[in-house]
């Protein structure tokens, strides 16, 4: 019997140190959000700049110019390639992967998996107009806490400032503490 609570207990704690790295720390549940209910995965494919994201976003510190390229990928899945300027080498550097939906009558709740990884995480779109902006959630919730990562994306490296206060209203409406946000790095970006 103690054999097996180590198992479980080591398995909790793998998940723990998984999420945490990539994810902000939490006290009580996830927050209950809707998801774009007439979600088109395909409108959404072409290039999304980072203009926000939650702060400690451990994978994502020491980069500058952050953004994702969708398009189509094999089977059905979407094609996914984050790419960023390393600030310390000046560099940039991506990662591949594919997102898919689970459940098909809920096109909204992608998760998202890159490179070996075998930790697929939420990509729950909020909203989008797939023009202006986009509101992205991910959260894993583990007994009396979660792990939470949330980001606003725009086809362009700047947002204008009413759209953002906009999103930010969306994002608070849904339970998110919007005063975990952080701006990122667009300024001087190359082409890459």
């Amino acid at each position: 019997m103690k054999s097996g609570a180590t198992v479980i207990l080591g398995l909790v704690l793998a998940g723990l140190v998984a999420c945490s790295q990539a994810q902000v720390f939490s006290w009580g549940r996830c927050p209950t959000v809707e998801v774009k209910n007439d979600f088109n995965t395909t409108a959404y494919f072409g290039r999304w700049f980072e203009i926000l994201r939650f702060e400690n976003t451990r994978f994502e510190e020491g980069s500058r110019c952050i953004h994702a390229e969708y398009s189509a990928g094999d089977d059905g899945q979407v094609k996914v390639v984050n790419s960023a300027i390393d600030e310390a080498t000046g560099e940039p550097n991506s990662v591949e992967g594919y997102a898919y939906a689970p459940n098909p009558e809920v096109p909204a709740k992608l998760k998202v998996q890159f490179g070996e990884s075998f930790f697929a995480g939420n990509y729950w779109v909020l909203d989008t107009d797939y023009e202006t902006f986009s509101m992205v959630h991910s959260c894993t919730g583990l007994f009396f806490f979660n792990f939470q990562i949330n980001w606003l994306l725009s086809p362009t490296q700047t947002l204008e400032s009413g759209a953002v206060q906009d999103a930010l209203r969306k994002f608070e409406d849904a339970g998110i503490d919007v005063s975990r946000f952080i701006e990122s790095n667009q300024r001087g970006c190359p082409e890459f």
